[in-house]
């Protein structure tokens, strides 16, 4: 079946750079956005380009976005795109130790980073405004930071310039179906016609897509001003920061009882970030706490920032707090990014455990259109299997249907397809 028309809900990180490839590959698409582009977290996060954690698949999705960056650089939209350094930073002897060990992954980078390793003695004295107890760093050289929200638009704009229509303050409200098939969406203008429609909504994807295993953790960071003195990026190498496999877990929904006996958004990590934006202005915090979304929540964070920001830099007693905000972070099972079909109405159900453990896979990868069973006699095994091995759509792959993007590890997307659902993994999120 040709594909005319591509609805894309979300104008984030995710659903701007969608736009963009599918654009740019011939697919008439439409990007609708509730709010306005980069509303979300894609535009509330620090912006840096390399993963200090996260180990070999997220590094590898981070390396894929780095070449996507920088062909932005040339676009009509500045992503204010920096080169500076990043300390990060052991409050004891034993995390000092532990460090090394992430410093050997970050300079096996393929981008080369170099790294040196900074002895207490010469922490202290290269950067008097620190903690002089704290038990040394590792300084990563010549880091990539640009402005999340800058770059979300500029992808946005390039998805203009390959074609794509792009509608700001456009609520879906629901995907349209019929007969099984997915005839486009519904808006608070009214219907949208599309035979493909892409779900990237980060945190809000259960909105549309209740079943999604989606949870949502809360995180704050503050802008402050009226510093004297440079510091490079700044970040705490805390043993209480979440594992890549661990989010979904420490973000899992409360149960009642939790809520009822209040506390349930006390923080599952709060670990110090500093990340210098100009001349006497930088961005601290940050934080994770689970999240009902909507509710009120969260409102000691920024004391909670405060008093960890004053903790390792003693000298930001001198600074005044300018704003605080916070971003919802998606988060799934296991930590990486999620990309593939949905069964559609009157399909067979999906097998256990559905969805996959979600995984990276390198850029580029063709979605696939996977086909209704077609015959009663099969087993249920293979059936399943009829399921996870999708043909190519028609003679072959669709090149307008090659996903790609920038990491970002905040937003994910999910695809429906007229008759059968879609399924292919991106690099990013």
């Amino acid at each position: 079946m040709a594909i005319s028309e591509v609805a894309i809900v979300g104008g984030g990180i995710a659903g701007c750079t969608i736009a963009r490839e599918l654009a740019r590959k011939g697919a008439r698409v439409r990007l609708l956005e509730q709010q306005s582009i980069a509303a979300g977290a894609s535009g509330r996060n620090a912006g840096l380009l390399h993963a200090a954690e996260g180990g070999p698949d997220v590094a590898r999705m981070m390396r894929a976005s780095w070449s996507v960056y920088a062909e932005l650089e040339d676009g009509p939209v500045n992503i204010e795109k920096v080169t500076l350094d990043q300390l990060l930073l052991a409050t004891d002897p034993q995390q000092f130790e532990a460090g090394k060990t992430i410093a050997r992954q970050i300079a096996g980078d393929s981008r080369g980073f170099r790294v040196d390793a900074v002895e207490a003695q010469e922490l202290r004295r290269e950067y008097p405004q620190l903690n002089p107890d704290l038990a040394g760093g590792f300084l990563v050289h010549d880091v990539w930071m640009i402005d999340p929200a800058s770059a979300t638009r500029a992808f946005a704009e390039a998805a203009r310039l390959a074609g794509a229509q792009v509608s700001a303050g456009e609520k879906v409200g629901k995907i349209v179906r019929r007969s099984g098939r997915v005839e486009g969406v519904l808006t608070d203008s009214g219907r949208i016609a599309a035979d493909v429609v892409i779900v990237a909504t980060g945190s809000r994807l259960t909105d549309l897509l209740p079943s999604m295993p989606i949870t949502v953790g809360r995180g704050w960071m503050m802008r402050i001003g009226g510093l004297d003195f440079d510091l490079p990026v700044l970040e705490e190498m805390s043993r209480s920061w979440i594992s890549i496999e661990g989010q979904g877990t420490a973000t899992r929904p409360p149960a009642l009882t939790e809520v009822a006996a209040g506390g349930y958004d006390v923080p599952t990590v709060v670990a110090f970030a500093y990340l210098p934006k100009g001349k006497g202005v930088g961005i601290v915090g940050t934080s994770v706490a689970r999240s009902l979304k909507d509710a009120v929540e969260g409102v000691d964070m920024p004391q909670r920032i405060a008093r960890l920001a004053l903790e390792f830099v003693p000298a930001f007693a001198k600074a005044h707090t300018e704003a605080a905000w916070f971003g919802e972070r998606p988060m799934t099972p296991d930590g990486m990014p999620i990309a593939g079909p949905l069964p559609e109405a009157g399909r067979p159900p999906p097998p256990p455990g559905w969805p996959p453990r979600s995984r990276a896979s390198p850029p580029r990868r063709t979605w696939r259109r996977s086909t209704p069973c077609a015959s009663k006699r099969r087993s249920g095994r293979e059936q399943r299997l009829q399921h996870a091995r999708a043909p190519p759509l028609g003679a072959g792959p669709d090149p307008a249907l090659q996903p790609a993007g920038p990491a970002q590890r905040d937003r994910r997307a999910y695809a429906h397809r007229a008759g059968a659902g879609v399924r292919g993994d991106r690099p990013g999120c």
